[in-house]
């Protein structure tokens, strides 16, 4: 499934399941140094930066936000972005951006507007669940961590959007019986009628 289609499916699912004042698509709580995270989003040829520091960067932002947080991330992005060719993953401004965004020598800054840890998490998320999405990585161990952290990033979105649909399913189905519950006491109050009622009704 391409990025295109996770944004349009997730944004859909996340207005409907996820209130206002659930999840934060800007929430940030680790260091500056979180732009260096760009350097997973690199091809094989520039590796060398793809190490475990910057990885466990990345680890920081995912474990830094909730999976309500990533999903805001997510439907904030823009739906039909951009890659730039020129810049990469420099020119991002939101997690579809990061996701999507291609190798370029040199270009491994993630900038200010995508500089946050939801945004981050939501664009790693993103890029894992994305079919041919891939990281880079220094050597083989590396190479686990990142794929451990992606993972770490899916499951997180994942579980909060299932939790949330299941919560959304159970509230309308509470609703429902409310209401087919309120429907069934006045047909009883309909047919509870007295004889005297019913003889007097008759006349």
């Amino acid at each position: 499934m391409s990025v295109v289609s996770l944004v349009k499916g997730i944004k859909t699912i996340v207005d409907v399941v996820l209130k206002d004042n659930e999840g934060n698509a800007g929430a940030t709580k680790t260091g500056e140094d979180k732009k260096d995270i760009g350097a997973l989003f690199i091809d094989n040829t520039g590796k060398a930066d793809a190490k475990e520091e910057n990885i466990a960067k990345a680890s920081a932002s995912i474990g830094a936000v909730t999976g309500a947080d990533i999903l805001k991330a997510i439907a904030k992005s823009e739906v039909n972005p951009a890659a730039d060719s020129t810049e990469g993953i420099n020119a991002a401004e939101d997690a579809a951006g990061i996701a999507i965004a291609p190798a370029v020598a040199n270009k491994k800054e993630i900038k200010d507007a995508a500089k946050k840890d939801a945004v981050i998490a939501a664009g790693i998320a993103l890029r894992a669940m994305a079919k041919d999405g891939q990281f880079a990585a220094n050597a083989e161990k590396d190479a686990h961590a990142v794929n451990g952290a992606a993972a770490s990033a899916v499951g997180k979105t994942l579980s909060t959007l299932i939790i949330a649909i299941r919560n959304t399913v159970d509230s309308g189905l509470k609703t429902i019986n409310k209401a087919l519950a309120s429907v069934t006491q006045e047909d009883k109050s309909t047919d509870s009628t007295t004889p005297e009622e019913t003889t007097a009704s008759g006349q």
